[in-house]
């Protein structure tokens, strides 16, 4: 015992011994001119032989810094501060270092530059305030990469095989170049296009939102934001692609662009066609080219209070979950500053036609309360069509230094026409008809939408004193044709026909509204820790729908009066809000309260009765920030929002397609409060390429709107709502990620899980039924200049519950596999291979084991000096396995679904890349 004792304590001596052995730094940051300390500068260590960042800190009140357990070696010393020029120095530390450097003076920049032109060379990686910036000459890529190779190689930052990019292990969504979007700010579009070379450097930080920078209230709202900081030569060129790929019979991706950017000046026109799954390359950068985003008045029909973001990237685009499609598109995009960037404007046209053939089955189980079992199977052929045009565009007028005036606008006009021909059967649990169903609609339609916002903005002397001012009309207006026919079978305990119902329905559908909003938001700083914030806002709507449907059996075509209905809305809202904000160094928490008070009224003008409401919604909100450090942060939030019942729930047009299945609604629905709880941490040390975060979110409402039925024994539905307690939901994630950037090696992972329970009535029953998914996920990439590996397996488990009883054990469990690599071969050549491993283990529902192994793999060479000229040859899906099929496993439901798919195929490909720049290079300085 007593020899055990003494090894003990050596090894305890030896590693207390070890661990004071590390060296100290610490100094004070002070201001030569105004001999004022420095509060807040940043201080970073950067290990000189490979510029990787070793410990950052900031000073404190008093300027002071200390920076504790360094290692031996050669190091670089870095700090910086707003204004300052940055101060560098070159220290040489032992383990029994302990290095005080005194009173670092910091020289302004302008001083400086007076006095001295200065050569230095800048840090590999540094902290510049709350910004990231990568030194882009310091990380090596092959000759004529792109800015997505360079990406790859900085720490912190992965891109995967589609261009998506994370930093921090947040996803990138806007990218810009030069602090301005480049052809808007979709990633793919710069980072595919420009070249590593004429980057200078890359900035990654937190874009706070349009309403926090304007404000200086932070609404918890961030998006991860990179900034591509182009050398001088480069700031001006052009760039232009085709990409034609073929199999030489009846699939095609082909698409081109060409665009310049001079100056403040960007120009670009696009087109594409494609009949493959996986859209075409420049529809997927180019289709989110747009006009300014504004935040939305908006209140709607039903009296809810909703903000959201106008010019969403997709709200032009449908795509297809299956089917075999045929689109086409093409655009315009100008962008331009003038008058000394006192104005600007933006201009964005949009075309697209897009079809879509879609063969569909279903078979599902379903158990009821009285312990029936229905087997539902279905069939359909679709045939769709949208097509349309867009404009949108935005102009910008700086009045002066600090006001600002906005004008943004859109008009947009959609067609559609739809073909479908399907049918459905149900049969008992022992196999006999119940009821048979076929079914055959054609339809089209189209509709016109005008919306657009005046808003003018003034930060005023006083910091914090913000004026803004929003104007906003809309129109939108939309017609449509249907014809139905269906014959409906029914079968007694037997399964002989009792009964044959036939429908052919002619329908005519118009609808319109015009609305007018306007908003005023003010803001105050009371103190140097309290900032105040009110707003009015108000919107009136006025809409109206009148949907004719004529029975074509009949020899007149008669008017089916149930099934009609012309209706005329007015709605007209005030919405008021207050929010208070506390900020006290690295904390701050907000709180308030919007209140918006609706009087509502709809007119049934067949019946000429009128349906008046008036809501009182209220929607508190609150969050709490702790910024820890630069690099560690704690969020808390809190909000509340009513959502009233919509108009089809609560006085629906009765819809009738199929005699098995109507809706009715509720005048007595009441509106729902939805209390939502989250709390987040996050954590990103860069100098240990080292990524933490997790998240844990609750939710419940009261009064929630839940669907109620009324199932008869021929599996006939009748639908309604009702309010009902019960419905919540809670969720949680933890991911970690770590990088190791001398052994080029990335790895992560992610635990995650989330259950929701709701609530429905089926016949006079209710039930309950709550489902939950656990998620594991894990990744590893490997990346050098000549090979590229990435392995991403991930795990899913389901399991659903039902109050009515459940069919078998509700659980199932699926993993899945992605494997991908590249190498880099002679004579400028790459090879890809990537396979998708997809395992559904068979389970109490479904007796089958369902795996698939996609292959994919494609052989391309670079021609030409520049590698502008590429020619691929690729296929897809080589063991030929793919599936169009999906299942599911729920309490009292089960399901599986098959759509169509594209199998196995070959492309042939050629690629043209071409870019430059109209300035020749200059002497590096």
């Amino acid at each position: 015992m007593l020899k055990k004792t003494f090894i003990f304590i050596l090894f305890t001596f030896s590693v207390l011994t070890a661990w004071a052995q590390k060296a100290n730094i610490r100094g004070v940051v002070t201001d030569t001119v105004e001999k004022r300390k420095l509060e807040y500068s940043a201080v970073l260590l950067i290990r000189s032989s490979d510029s990787v960042m070793v410990k950052t800190t900031r000073t404190d009140r008093n300027g002071k810094f200390e920076l504790k357990n360094l290692s031996a070696g050669d190091y670089k010393m870095l700090i910086s501060y707003p204004k300052m020029a940055d101060y560098i120095r070159n220290l040489r530390i032992s383990d029994t270092s302990n290095i005080d450097l005194g009173n670092i003076n910091m020289e302004l920049k302008s001083k400086v530059l007076k006095e001295v032109v200065i050569q230095a060379t800048k840090s590999a990686v540094r902290m510049r305030g709350d910004t990231l910036v990568f030194q882009a000459d310091s990380f090596a890529v092959r000759a004529n990469a792109n800015v997505q190779e360079l990406l790859k190689r900085l720490p912190g930052i992965e891109v995967d095989k589609s261009g998506t990019i994370k930093a921090q292990g947040k996803t990138v969504k806007t990218v810009l170049v030069d602090g301005d979007e480049f052809f808007g700010d979709d990633p793919l579009l710069a980072t595919k296009y420009l070249k590593a070379n004429a980057v200078e450097e890359i900035q990654v930080y937190d874009k706070k939102s349009k309403s926090a920078d304007l404000t200086g209230i932070d609404d918890g709202i961030k998006n991860k934001t990179i900034n591509i900081k182009l050398k001088d030569n480069a700031k001006n060129g052009y760039l232009a692609t085709i990409d034609l790929n073929t199999n030489v019979s009846d699939l095609g991706d082909y698409g081109g662009m060409a665009g310049i950017f001079k100056n403040k000046l960007k120009a670009a026109i696009y087109g594409n066609y494609s009949n493959l799954n996986n859209e075409s390359k420049i529809n997927n950068s180019m289709r989110k080219l747009k006009g300014e985003e504004y935040d939305l008045i908006e209140v709607g029909d039903d009296g809810s209070s909703i903000m959201y973001v106008s010019g969403d990237d997709d709200e032009d685009y449908i795509a297809a979950s299956g089917g075999l499609p045929n689109n086409f598109g093409m655009g315009a995009y100008y962008a331009d500053k003038f008058s000394k960037d006192k104005m600007g404007l933006k201009l964005n046209f949009k075309s697209f036609d897009n079809n879509n053939v879609n063969l569909t089955t279903t078979n599902s189980q379903e158990l009821l309360p009285n312990e029936t079992k229905f087997f539902s199977s279905g069939r359909t052929a679709n045939n769709t069509n949208v097509a349309g045009e867009s404009v949108k565009g935005t102009f910008n007028y700086n009045t002066d230094a600090k006001s600002i005036l906005k004008i943004s606008f859109g008009a947009s006009r959609n067609r559609n026409e739809n073909t479908s021909v399907g049918g459905n059967e149900t049969r008992s649990d022992n196999g006999i008809f119940i009821s048979q169903n076929k079914q055959e609609n054609t339809g089209n339609g189209n509709s016109d939408i005008f919306n657009g916002n005046i808003n003018w903005s003034r930060k005023f002397e006083k910091n914090g004193r913000t004026l803004s001012i929003d104007v906003q009309p809309e129109s939108q207006n939309s017609r449509s044709a249907e014809n139905s026919t269906n014959r409906t079978v029914y079968f007694n305990a037997s399964g002989d026909s009792i009964r044959v119902e036939n429908t052919d329905l002619r329908k005519k559908n118009t609808g319109k509204q015009n609305s007018i909003g306007m908003r005023v938001n003010y803001t105050d700083r009371l103190s140097k820790r309290w900032t105040f914030e009110t707003g009015y806002s108000f919107k009136t709507i006025s809409s109206g729908s009148n949907r004719l449907v004529f029975d074509n059996i009949a020899n007149n075509a008669k008017k089916i009066d149930s099934l009609s209905n012309n209706f005329k809305f007015i709605n007209f809202s005030n919405v008021g809000k207050m929010i208070w904000q506390y900020s006290y160094e690295n904390f701050s928490l907000s709180s308030g309260l919007e209140a918006t008070q609706t009087n509502f009224e709809l007119k049934d003008l067949d019946k000429q009765t009128d349906f008046e409401r008036s809501y009182l919604n209220l929607s508190p909100r609150t969050n709490l920030l702790y910024k820890i450090n630069n690099s560690n942060t704690l969020a808390v939030n809190y909000n509340g929002y009513m959502q009233q019942p919509s108009i089809d729930q609560l006085q629906p047009v009765r819809q009738i397609n199929t005699p098995l299945y109507q809706v009715i609604g509720n005048s007595a629905l009441r509106p729902s409060f939805t209390n939502s709880f989250g709390l987040s941490y996050n954590s990103f040390q860069f100098n240990s390429d080292q990524y933490i975060s997790a998240y844990f979110n609750y939710g419940f409402t009261n009064n929630a709107i839940v669907s109620t039925e009324l199932v008869d024994d021929f599996n006939k539905r009748i639908s309604s709502f009702i309010n009902a307690n019960g419905n919540n939901s809670i969720s949680g994630n933890l991911s970690y990620s770590k990088g190791f950037s001398k052994s080029h090696l990335r790895f992560g992972i992610d635990v995650g899980f989330n259950r929701s329970n709701t609530i429905a009535i089926i016949n006079a029953t209710q039930n309950k039924a709550a489902n939950t998914q656990y998620n594991l996920r894990g990744s590893l990439n490997y990346y050098t200049q000549q090979i590229e590996f990435s392995y991403i397996p991930s795990a899913s488990l389901m399991t659903g519950k039902s109050s009515i009883g459940e069919i078998n054990d509700g659980r199932s469990l699926t993993h899945n596999h992605e494997i991908s690599g590249t190498v880099q071969l002679p004579f400028k050549a790459e090879f890809n291979t990537s396979f998708s491993l997809s395992f559904r283990p068979a389970n109490a529902s479904f007796g089958q084991d369902l795996n698939t192994a996609i292959w994919n793999s494609y052989l391309s060479a670079k021609l030409l000096k520049s590698e502008a000229l590429e020619i691929k040859l690729s296929v897809t899906d080589i063991l030929n396995q793919k599936i169009g099929y999906n299942r599911f496993v729920g309490g009292n439901v089960t399901s599986e679904d098959t759509f169509s798919y594209i199998p196995r195929y070959v492309l042939i490909g050629l690629n043209w890349n071409l870019s430059g720049n109209f300035i020749k290079k200059t002497t590096d300085r």
